[in-house]
């Protein structure tokens, strides 16, 4: 639900608002959290595999504001897509989606995320994530 004083999202110095590219193998997830983050004025991109999701990054450039991502996916995993996008972007913030523990994630000795946001998520949830990780970028 959009709040009733809705002011689209800026990106810091040239007025647009924030791409955001949205990674998930279900295209049902994909789709609800598109909705959500285009509802909420953000330009949104997605990927369904890690593979995609760089080409995606390589085409939006300096552009690109966060990337949303799932863990478990096909080819590319979202582990290894934070890792790739740390080493190669690394003020870009990243935000995981899992249906697994957060302890389980952090064995895994991951680059840090910005969040990690639990599967299944309520779409207020996951606007409030992407607004902090946005808001505490460099």
């Amino acid at each position: 639900m959009k709040p009733t004083h809705h002011v689209p999202p800026q990106n810091k110095g040239d007025g647009h608002p924030p791409h955001v590219l949205v990674v998930d193998d279900e295209p049902g997830v994909r789709r609800l959290a598109a909705r959500a983050l285009e509802g909420e004025g953000y330009q949104v991109h997605t990927a369904k595999d890690g593979v995609e999701a760089l080409e995606v990054v390589g085409t939006l450039e300096r552009r690109l504001g966060l990337v949303v991502t799932d863990v478990v996916m096909p080819r590319l995993d979202g582990v290894a897509l934070l890792r790739t996008l740390s080493a190669s972007h690394p003020a870009l913030p990243v935000i995981l989606m899992s249906g697994f523990a957060t302890t389980h994630l952090v064995d895994l000795g991951l680059a840090a995320p910005c969040a990690v946001l639990g599967k299944p998520f309520s779409v207020e949830a996951l606007v409030g994530e992407v607004r902090r990780c946005l808001e505490v970028r460099p």
